[in-house]
């Protein structure tokens, strides 16, 4: 192989090697925005169903239920949200619904 060749082919080589780190970098800024983009939509939906539960709240209230009601409500929800982010992604028994609630 000549001398001009292998030159040609060390710049092209190098050429290569540049563009594939730049492109892995890229691609990684890529995921990076995504993700915060992700989380920039959730935070709007959080936001949106804050409301709607504030909402919901004023309504329980309106239909006669007193604060304890509501209280009472909140607790229950937040210990099954509680027991359920700790029990494994498999075991869903423990998630069936606490007796009394619904047999009204």
């Amino acid at each position: 192989m000549s001398h001009s060749n292998r030159a040609r082919d060390t710049r092209r080589n190098i050429s290569k090697a540049i563009r594939e780190s730049q492109q892995s970098r890229m691609d990684a800024l890529d995921a990076l925005a995504q993700g915060l983009t992700e989380i920039s939509a959730a935070r709007i939906r959080l936001k949106e169903l804050e409301t709607h539960v504030e909402d919901l709240r004023v309504q329980a209230k309106n239909a006669g239920n007193t604060a304890t009601d509501i209280r009472a409500v909140e607790r229950i929800v937040n210990e099954l949200a509680l027991k359920r982010s700790e029990a494994p992604e498999n075991d869903s028994k423990d998630m069936e619904e606490p007796s009394g609630m619904g047999d009204e």
